[in-house]
């Protein structure tokens, strides 16, 4: 297995180490084994994605890293990611983003968009990126929730 983490990484998720806990997003990730996304990127917001079960790969830009139980996968604001699951067993995961950005200003792109091949499909993007702001939302409402539960 291949190590994701580096010092580079960690300099890259400035953006998740300075938001404060009501700043943050956390999202779930659950894939069926051969299960795989077509990867997007977006600006302003970074990830990590720590993997608690299962295996597969993590595309970051042009390279690929191999994940386990236990790996930690820093995806820097703007950098193109897909995830597959190459094991057996579902790939379970979580995935740590800040959410102190004005969403209005994300750009999302898909595959295509990211690397340069513009099919002149931008719907796509746009169902895309209101699916994230509506997830984004919807962990907003569930960290403060937990913070109310938590006084």
């Amino acid at each position: 297995m291949g190590n994701v983490l580096n010092a580079a990484d960690f300099a890259a998720a400035q953006a998740v180490r300075d938001a404060k806990l009501n700043e943050l997003g956390m999202a779930p990730i659950c894939m069926a084994p051969g299960e795989e996304n077509e990867g997007h990127s977006h600006t302003l917001v970074e990830e990590i994605v720590i993997v608690q079960s299962g295996e597969g790969k993590i595309q970051i830009e042009n390279d690929s890293y191999d994940l386990c139980a236990g790996s930690v996968a820093v995806v820097p604001a703007g950098q193109f990611h897909a995830l597959c699951n190459t094991g057996k067993v579902n790939l379970e995961a979580v995935t740590i983003f800040n959410s102190n950005v004005k969403r209005d200003e994300v750009v999302l792109k898909s595959r295509k968009e990211h690397f340069g091949v513009d099919d002149g499909d931008s719907g796509d993007v746009q169902e895309q990126l209101q699916a994230l702001t509506a997830t984004i939302k919807s962990l907003e409402k569930a960290v403060s929730s937990l913070q109310k539960k938590k006084k």
